[in-house]
């Protein structure tokens, strides 16, 4: 029989950091999972990582893990409840971020949504962490996959892809998972380049012409707030967009 859940952990040459992921999610108190590791070993991208996971998935929903990340023991149970409950093709929690190799925790990643019914406008002002997800696997097929050419929001744009197509996305208010940051990690590589904005102007143009009329003005008036504004960090851009939540809706 199939599992319910595919849990596809990513990795690239940090064998200590996958094991700790991978005992993770084994520690999970879900059972009905099968776990699949993708090594990337010739630095195909992690987008690529993904995909080959999500080829391999046999379990009705799909969630992901980096090999810097943590799952907590309820991520999976917590999310696909919800899921069930409100007929969700994505539902996603909340993550917290600590700095590696210590006990200090930093704030979580910022979302500043409301637990419940998310729209397009909404996960288009932040992006969940991709730990903290959980898909319908085909859903995540359907919409073609995680998009190799949106360097560092591959999940970012299949997520909004998905919600294009009106799918039920769910906000759930509990911590599910942890990201270790470490300076050596490829966020840490895109902050030390300046290049968040950068990036998150290429997903918006890369976007547009495959969203729906009405969605697509939306993102075009997020990349015009993007391009006046000051991004360093992806907190700064969740800053900049919590503010002009209600414009985008009525873009």
């Amino acid at each position: 029989m199939s599992a319910e859940v595919t849990a596809i952990i990513t990795t690239h040459g940090r064998p200590a950091c996958v094991e700790q992921a991978l005992a993770s999610v084994r520690a999970e108190t879900h059972r009905n999972i099968e776990i699949v590791v993708v090594d990337d070993s010739v630095g195909s991208g992690v987008a690529r990582a993904r995909n080959l996971g999500l080829a391999a998935a046999r379990g009705e929903f799909v969630i992901f893990l980096d090999d810097d990340d943590i799952a907590l023991p309820h991520r999976i149970s917590s999310l696909v409840s919800a899921a069930r409950r409100h007929g969700a093709t994505l539902c996603f929690g909340i993550t917290r971020r600590r700095i590696d190799d210590t006990a200090d925790l930093l704030e979580s990643v910022p979302t500043y949504l409301v637990p419940g019914p998310i729209e397009f406008c909404d996960l288009l002002s932040c992006n969940p962490h991709v730990n903290a997800v959980l898909a319908r696997t085909e859903a995540v097929r359907d919409a073609g996959g995680f998009d190799a050419g949106a360097d560092h929001f591959d999940d970012w744009s299949a997520w909004l892809r998905i919600a294009d197509r009106d799918a039920v996305v769910w906000s759930i208010a509990t911590t599910v998972a942890e990201w270790r940051v470490h300076p050596r990690g490829l966020t840490a590589h895109v902050m030390q380049k300046r290049a968040m904005k950068t990036r998150v102007l290429s997903l918006f143009e890369r976007l547009q012409p495959c969203l729906s009329d009405k969605n697509a003005r939306a993102v075009a008036m997020a990349h015009r707030i993007v391009a006046a504004s000051d991004i360093i960090t992806y907190d700064d851009y969740a800053d900049a967009m919590a503010l002009v939540r209600n414009e985008l809706q009525a873009a």
